[in-house]
């Protein structure tokens, strides 16, 4: 067969083609089993190489020596609109190489009560603003300071204030006292004062004379007596205190000075006009309205217990001695009023006050 030049020439290139092409597969074969025979399991880690400088489609280039983890910023923490989210490389905290997964934050234990505090009083520091800081009442302020049980309106700048962690009262065990008797002083159940954690009690619960307390909700009863009614007076005393200031012209009423809480009693029967706060610096105040023209009038009380057109009898209680409004302590101002005339209440009470 006779095979002309141009033909001759056609076929070697068909050839070289032949060839090429095998030999791109040949290498290509050559380089996949390259990479499994590198990927193989290794008992001693080697860096990773890449094949070729210049990246192929469908492959990304590795760095010859891997880079150690980074701290991930707000920046790289935050992504791309564009990102693959199965492509994400899991963060350093989150990797587990061996032993049991774990939460990334471990669940905390119940908090523990913040302790005792001092506070020092500062200008224009009040009893009740104190007690809004810390989220208390003036109750307990009262009763966590024995300086201001009795009078609460003793508060000076510089003055040192124990604040407890929660409303209640801070006591200090005396000699043969018991949980039960004090949970029964303070009206709470014992349970109350040996599961607070600041106490740190412990089964048999023995208590030692000076020990610190903290009683949750705790309150303390004053018992104070109660005034006679004195039937053959026209009025009786409306509480059982002292004259701390009399009636005069520039003070046309008597201060009755009492512990701060102590019960205030209607002097004499009759319907209460008014009963809440006063706009002429009396504070809490009531008024009871006894007919024919005569009135009395009671002030600076911690609050009121009746409300206006009640019906009261002679000694029944209708607040406590406070220290509200322009007052200078604890006391009750008295007033008796005849067809709107303040007069002198020492004229229609009993000869003298009981105490």
């Amino acid at each position: 067969m006779i095979v002309s030049q141009r033909s001759k020439r056609f076929l070697r290139r068909v050839a070289i083609t032949i060839l090429l092409i095998a030999a791109v597969a040949g290498g290509s074969l050559a380089g996949r089993a390259y990479l499994r025979w590198r990927q193989r399991p290794s008992a001693t880690p080697t860096a990773r190489l890449s094949l070729s400088p210049r990246e192929t489609p469908g492959i990304t280039s590795t760095p010859l020596v891997q880079p150690p983890p980074t701290r991930p910023t707000e920046h790289s923490s935050r992504g791309s609109v564009h990102a693959d989210e199965s492509q994400a490389t899991p963060s350093p905290i989150s990797h587990q190489t061996e032993g049991p997964r774990r939460p990334l934050v471990q669940p905390s234990a119940t908090p523990t009560p913040r302790g005792v505090i001092t506070y020092t009083v500062k200008e224009g520091d009040s009893l009740w603003s104190i007690a809004a800081r810390f989220g208390l009442d003036v109750d307990t302020l009262r009763w966590s300071n024995e300086a201001l049980a009795h009078n609460p309106d003793l508060l000076s700048v510089g003055q040192e204030l124990i604040i407890l962690p929660v409303k209640g009262a801070y006591h200090t065990v005396q000699t043969g006292e018991t949980v039960e008797s004090i949970a029964l002083a303070y009206g709470v159940t014992p349970t109350v004062i040996v599961d607070y954690p600041l106490n740190n009690l412990h089964p048999p619960y023995q208590l030692e004379e000076g020990q610190k307390l903290i009683i949750p909700g705790g309150r303390r009863e004053l018992h104070w007596p109660k005034p006679d009614l004195s039937p053959d007076s026209p009025f009786a005393w409306p509480v059982v205190g002292e004259i701390t200031q009399g009636y005069s012209e520039k003070h046309p009423a008597l201060d009755l000075g009492a512990p701060y809480g102590s019960p205030v009693y209607a002097a004499q029967a009759g319907t209460v006009i008014h009963s809440g706060w006063a706009r002429t610096g009396y504070g809490y105040t009531v008024i009871l309205d006894h007919g024919q023209g005569v009135q009395s009038l009671y002030s600076h009380m911690k609050g009121t217990w009746v409300t206006v057109g009640q019906k009261v009898e002679r000694g029944q209680l209708i607040g406590e001695i406070g220290s509200t409004g322009h007052s200078t302590g604890p006391h009750v101002h008295f007033e008796i009023r005849v067809d709107g005339q303040r007069v002198d209440p020492t004229d229609y009470l009993p000869a003298a006050p009981p105490h």
